[in-house]
């Protein structure tokens, strides 16, 4: 009897060393199968980054599968609750892919054309030149290449003027240039896509991603809009810096109420499975035809204008539809977009033909975010050499 019971005594223990030895065989796996330049990316976030902001999250593509998660920091600086893969951050700018991913849909189902006249779907819509504004299209819209002045009353958006009252006043807008002739950002105009895929579809703009893009890609802590951030109890509260201090910031629903130019939130692993599809890794969602059509240069622009630092390395610079589209060293076609609202950053990279990418969020307002998509490209070509 005594036997038995020392015989069982010993048994766990030995069973549990066993259970932690696979356990860090397992992980050393894993971890082997990080390619050495997105170990250093990460090094380099976790050192230069993460002890500078509240919270961080990255994700990380190669050879067309996810090789690394990882976060770091707080959801909010006041409180203890760790981000998590599923913290849910706003993304800001980077909204307006899933725009024009949107409208791509139906493009492909030949319900709209790149060339639909937004006027042809927008009948009440005017502008200050009526010639300019009859040859108005979507692809203009989702390319930034309306030839209105930038940034056109993206100020009455924040002092919380109503969007469809913004929209009436575009009338009052000059044009700098013909549509398709130069470069000029924007987020009311851009919204019109958005006022386009509803015209079209007869659905609700935030329904239709939801249920066209964000279901299907299995972005299961993803929404649209400013109730769904605010009712997400998992989510990164955004900071500013008051006195040399992070401070949580108000989140206000201005910017959502343009949800095809900043209406969207997701988490990092939301975002892995975004940047899969981009990468034509989910081809019964998002076709390559598809993919083609918003990844290709349509417009070209400066550096300043796309938000880059200098960089020796740094070719051309377009957008395309919904993307920033540029060259680096010796590759083309790297596919880009930042985001940037009141105490949110949120950067995407990728380049579908060396199926490699990344996407970081952060909930700070930190000009450290500037120093992420190079250093990222930096240690690739270092890892590619």
């Amino acid at each position: 009897m005594l036997l038995k019971i020392m015989t069982r005594a010993v048994r766990v223990p030995v069973l549990s060393v066993i259970y932690a030895l696979m356990a860090l065989t397992f992980s050393s796996a894993l971890q082997a199968a990080v390619p050495g330049y997105q170990r250093s990316f990460e090094n380099f976030v976790g050192r230069e980054i993460a002890p500078m902001v509240p919270g961080v999250a990255v994700v990380m593509v190669d050879q067309g599968k996810i090789s690394r998660v990882r976060t770091w920091g707080r959801r909010n600086i006041d409180r203890k609750a760790r981000v998590t893969p599923d913290t849910v951050f706003r993304l800001a700018s980077v909204s307006k892919n899933f725009a024009a991913t949107a409208a791509g849909l139906l493009v492909e189902e030949g319900l709209l054309k790149w060339d639909t006249l937004v006027q042809t779907a927008l009948d009440d819509v005017r502008f200050k030149r009526d010639d300019y504004g009859q040859q108005l299209t979507l692809r203009h819209l989702l390319s930034h290449s309306t030839g209105l002045i930038p940034q056109a009353y993206t100020n009455l958006i924040e002092d919380n003027v109503p969007y469809r009252k913004v929209v009436k006043r575009l009338r009052e807008v000059d044009f700098v240039c013909p549509p398709g002739r130069c470069y000029g950002y924007q987020n009311v105009v851009f919204s019109l896509a958005g006022d386009m895929i509803e015209a079209i579809s007869g659905k609700d703009y935030n329904t239709f991603v939801q249920q066209r893009l964000l279901t299907p890609l299995k972005m299961n802590t993803a929404s649209l809009g400013y109730k769904a951030f605010k009712a997400e109890k998992n989510r990164a509260t955004p900071h500013i810096k008051i006195r040399k201090r992070w401070r949580p910031a108000r989140v206000l629903p201005t910017y959502y109420r343009i949800s095809p130019a900043a209406g969207v939130n997701a988490s990092i692993n939301d975002m892995g499975q975004w940047l899969l599809a981009q990468l034509g890794q989910r081809p019964n969602v998002l076709s390559g035809r598809l993919l083609d059509s918003l990844q290709a240069p349509v417009i070209r622009n400066t550096r300043r204008q796309s938000h880059f630092r200098s960089h020796k390395l740094l070719g051309a610079t377009w957008y395309g539809l919904g993307w920033r589209v540029f060259s680096f060293g010796p590759y083309q076609n790297f596919v880009y977009h930042g985001g940037w609202v009141k105490g949110s950053r949120a950067m995407m990279v990728f380049n579908r033909e060396l199926q490699m990418g990344m996407v970081f969020l952060t909930n700070a307002e930190t000009k450290l975010a500037r120093k992420v998509v190079f250093r990222f490209l930096d240690l690739y070509l270092k890892h590619k050499a």
